[in-house]
């Protein structure tokens, strides 16, 4: 460094901008801002930034305090002084860009994200509760009703292995062919045994369908498994334009059908009558056919929404 210049470094005023400072030590040096811009390695118009403290125009503070120290270097300037009195005059300027900070647009699309997040999370909880709260109301009784019944038919239907029925049964010698006459009886009333056990268990409405067309002619009757004479059976066919619990026993006493239909399912079934029904939501069911026919659900009684009958069929 020349004398004359660690003089000014020295004894010149402390007060002038960095920037000033610059542009005197590259005056001094004979160069113009192309000159220090070439060695620098920047364009002029950053050169005149520094030299005219025009921060806005400027990078972040980190390379600007690197152009700083460079171009002191350039001029013989002593850059950790100069840096430190940058960094004073940067100070109202930095607390002015903090006051008129704004969120850069990845900020603001991050919120809205976690915004719709949880909104979406607390739209997901409501939905869930109403639905469970929906079922409860809608099937809750329904669903114990059924737990009873079914441990009712269980009950009833388990026979008891130390009864006294068995044990004579058991016991008792094999009878001797009986004459026509002993046999008509027996079969009568095994007949009325047989119709006694298979009774439904509950009391319902029963729908009678004239089924003359195919038996009415030999006299024929309906099988005691359920079968139409020529191998058909009775066929079940309901439709649902919303949600709905529905079960079917046949005549067996079997449970053919227990689900939870939905809007636009449709259930099926063909077997022995006659058929019981039950259905947990009636304003759900779009259509009941019994044996091709439209049964009238109006006709039924309506308990909270449910509603439960017997289909069966009938010589004309």
């Amino acid at each position: 460094m020349s004398e004359e210049g660690s003089a000014e470094n020295s004894n010149g005023p402390t007060t002038r901008l960095v920037g000033e400072q610059l542009r005197t030590a590259r005056e001094h040096h004979g160069m113009d801002r192309q000159d220090v811009a070439d060695q620098l390695h920047l364009r002029p118009s950053i050169i005149q930034a520094i030299e005219e403290s025009d921060y806005e125009a400027m990078p972040a503070d980190l390379f600007l305090k690197g152009y700083v120290r460079t171009y002191a270097r350039l001029t013989e300037q002593d850059g950790d002084d100069l840096i430190a009195r940058l960094d004073r005059e940067l100070e109202p300027y930095r607390e002015s860009q903090e006051a008129q900070k704004e969120p850069s647009p990845t900020e603001v699309i991050r919120q809205k994200k976690i915004r719709r997040r949880r909104i979406g999370g607390m739209t997901i909880a409501v939905v869930a509760v109403l639905l469970l709260g929906w079922v409860v109301y809608e099937y809750g009784p329904w669903v114990v009703d059924s737990a009873v019944e079914a441990a009712g038919e269980v009950e009833f239907e388990v026979p008891d292995p130390g009864s006294g029925a068995g044990a004579e049964a058991d016991s008792e010698p094999e009878p001797e062919p009986a004459t026509a006459t002993d046999e008509d009886d027996t079969t009568g009333a095994g007949s009325s045994e047989a119709g006694a056990d298979t009774e439904p268990a509950f009391s319902t409405p029963v729908a009678q369908v004239d089924d003359s067309g195919g038996a009415a002619s030999n006299g024929a009757t309906q099988t005691a498994t359920g079968e139409q004479p020529g191998g058909s059976q009775p066929s079940l066919t309901i439709t649902f334009d919303g949600a709905c619990w529905v079960e079917v026993v046949n005549g067996n006493g079997e449970r053919v059908v227990v689900t939870l239909a939905q809007e636009g399912e449709t259930v099926e079934y063909e077997g022995p009558v006659p058929f019981e029904v039950l259905l947990g939501n009636v304003d759900a069911v779009a259509s009941v056919r019994f044996m091709g026919e439209a049964v009238e659900l109006e006709q039924y009684p309506v308990n909270a929404g449910r509603t439960q009958f017997v289909l069966d069929t009938a010589n004309g």
